[in-house]
């Protein structure tokens, strides 16, 4: 008997989850079609004030009022987004119709920082879609932006960081990361480097407050900062070839630096390069593979010598950075022949399999075309 009573129970809660996701799927699409007009109305009505701002008349008071109003409830916000982007144009009356909007959305700005997380962060992805860009006069609403960026909540932060890039003022952006950084929410260094890649504002400026400020971030942020400084410029070589020489600093940090070298040629970096492509301890194979690959932006005969020799490393990641580095290089049929045909099996193989990879890939692109 308490075996029926079981799966009589397992049968209801397999039919009650089937009720609901038919209910839920009921809702959702009779939602998309609410959203749909409650943005075509907007748009409409933002369409009248367009209409005015080109004869040369502001936008209406009552409109700016109501519209406040209407954008403190999220699904009017959303609406709104979807209004905004079908609208969005480079026409001047467009540009003059978001400036006169500004007061309203700095309303906005406190209504939702009372908000919970997602409501706040769908707000801060608004912002950054929909504000005038770079060093807004408005300061206030970066300083409630920094706020956002502090909630433990990886959407609102990542928004509340994007719209912070979008306005382009490099003090709150040392801010707003030194404000992640002690948050409790892990948010991957690529994020934050493919963010700081999009600031609108001037990098020289933010780089240099970056720099400044390195030791108070933690090594996760610091790692984030020096791939976007790779990514942006090559005027801090000195600074890391520092880095890459001191034994004190983290590992991954340092590893960055050699990076950074693969991408900027710098000739002092050369015999560095070479040291750490050239050691055959186990455990520096890091330094070795990244190194090895570094060195594609040097060549000259002890290069490819070094190269060549890393091919014969016990370690499988060694042995392709070298292979791609010197295919890279362009070797000499002599050199190509001595390695393939050579005694050493793990140099032969791996540039075998660089020379097959590469005859593939040509392959796929004449099939293509």
């Amino acid at each position: 008997m308490g075996i029926e009573w079981i799966l009589y129970l397992y049968g209801a809660v397999c039919l009650s989850m089937i009720v609901f996701n038919v209910v839920y799927a009921l809702l959702l699409r009779g939602s998309k079609p609410r959203l749909e007009r409650r943005a075509q109305k907007l748009q409409e009505a933002a369409n009248r004030q367009l209409k005015r701002l080109q004869r040369g008349e502001p936008v209406d008071g009552r409109y700016l009022q109501d519209l406040q109003r209407k954008l403190c409830r999220i699904k009017n916000l959303m609406a709104y987004e979807r209004a905004l982007r079908a609208l969005q144009s480079d026409t001047p009356w467009f540009c003059a119709y978001i400036t006169q909007l500004q007061p309203c959305f700095l309303y906005l700005a406190f209504i939702y920082k009372k908000r919970d997380h997602i409501q706040a962060a769908f707000f801060s992805y608004f912002l950054s879609c929909h504000m005038e860009k770079k060093h807004m006069p408005i300061q206030t609403i970066q300083e409630i932006l920094l706020d956002y960026a502090a909630r433990d909540n990886l959407y609102c932060r990542v928004n509340a960081l994007r719209a912070l890039y979008a306005f382009g003022s490099p003090a709150h952006i040392v801010a707003a990361l030194k404000l992640q950084d002690q948050g409790s929410v892990f948010l991957h260094e690529k994020i934050l480097t493919e963010g700081l890649l999009t600031f609108t504002g001037d990098h020289a400026r933010l780089i240099a407050l970056l720099w400044e400020e390195m030791p108070s971030f933690s090594p996760h942020t610091q790692l984030a900062i020096l791939n976007y400084i790779r990514f942006q410029t090559g005027d801090y070589a000195n600074e890391m070839f520092a880095l890459m020489q001191d034994p004190e600093k983290d590992k991954e940090l340092r590893l960055a630096a050699i990076r950074y070298f693969g991408r900027y040629q710098y000739p002092p970096a050369l015999e560095p390069l070479l040291a750490f492509t050239e050691n055959s301890d186990p455990l520096q194979w890091e330094y070795a593979t990244v190194s090895a690959s570094a060195l594609a932006r040097y060549p000259g005969p002890r290069v490819i010598g070094a190269l060549k020799k890393a091919l014969r490393s016990s370690n499988w990641y060694v042995r392709y950075a070298a292979a791609a580095s010197l295919e890279a290089l362009h070797i000499d049929d002599t050199d190509l022949i001595e390695i393939v045909t050579g005694s050493d099996r793990y140099a032969r193989e791996m540039m075998a399999y660089r020379l097959e990879s590469r005859r593939m890939q040509k392959a796929q692109v004449t099939n293509r075309s």
